[in-house]
């Protein structure tokens, strides 16, 4: 890939941050692992046909089918950590943000406490409330320093407060917990143009074969940093990098 500086430098020159951006009792055996791997470890009492059936809407939820796995989520009385951490997630990615805190509340008390706090973050950062999530954030950061996801997520919050440095710490650690991980990857890409450092940004989207178009996107979500009463534009909720 060949992404040309001055596209950079222009693009870089519109980067002013003049506002904080917005963001659209646990089992010690689980608050290391990512939430998928933490889902499974607290299956508990599920029988097979349980199982297979959140199997099939977690593969509806990976595949964006998010109103589909809330319907089959309705049928099931059942409530394990893993269907909470499931509705939970549908929940947010449908826009019910109120019904999906409560879920996150409700799985912070179980096995899954970790993926609890760090999804009542995002829906915090996403209302603007980018204190508390971060002491959330933290939290789940603390219960699993060494799930990748949640040190993304984290280091997404840092970097909404503009502190880079310590954003990209978070990163990198993500990176070097998940080699490849590809949230973590683009937000590495984001916080180094917004922290300034152009030609690193440049190398590091280039050795990760992100093309020229998705660079752009890349630079058009870092502006939007720049954009005052973010939390009120739903359209931005859906290009949040957690």
């Amino acid at each position: 890939m060949n992404i040309k500086e001055t596209t950079m430098r222009k693009a870089l020159g519109t980067l002013s941050l003049v506002s904080i951006l917005t963001l659209t009792g646990a089992c010690a055996s689980t608050t290391n692992q990512s939430p998928r791997q933490a889902a499974s470890a607290c299956n508990g009492s599920l029988s097979k046909e349980q199982m297979v059936h959140l199997d099939l809407v977690q593969n509806l939820i990976e595949e964006d089918q998010f109103y589909s796995a809330l319907a089959h989520l309705e049928g099931d009385a059942h409530n394990s950590p893993r269907a909470l951490w499931l509705r939970a997630e549908a929940q947010r990615k449908t826009g019910l943000l109120g019904n999906a805190y409560d879920s996150y509340r409700d799985l912070s008390l179980t096995c899954m406490t970790a993926a609890g706090h760090s999804g009542m973050a995002k829906i915090l950062a996403t209302r603007g409330d980018l204190a508390i999530a971060h002491q959330h954030m933290l939290k789940a950061r603390r219960l699993a320093p060494t799930s990748a996801d949640i040190r993304n997520d984290y280091g997404f919050i840092l970097l909404a407060m503009k502190d880079f440095k310590a954003a990209q710490r978070e990163f990198m650690t993500a990176l070097q917990l998940h080699p490849g991980h590809p949230v973590a990857i683009r937000n590495m890409v984001m916080s180094l143009i917004l922290d300034g450092d152009s030609r690193t940004a440049m190398r590091m989207a280039s050795n990760n074969n992100i093309d020229e178009n998705e660079f752009n996107t890349l630079l058009e979500k870092a502006n939007r940093f720049a954009e005052p009463a973010l939390a009120q534009k739903p359209a931005i909720k859906k290009d949040v990098n957690l």
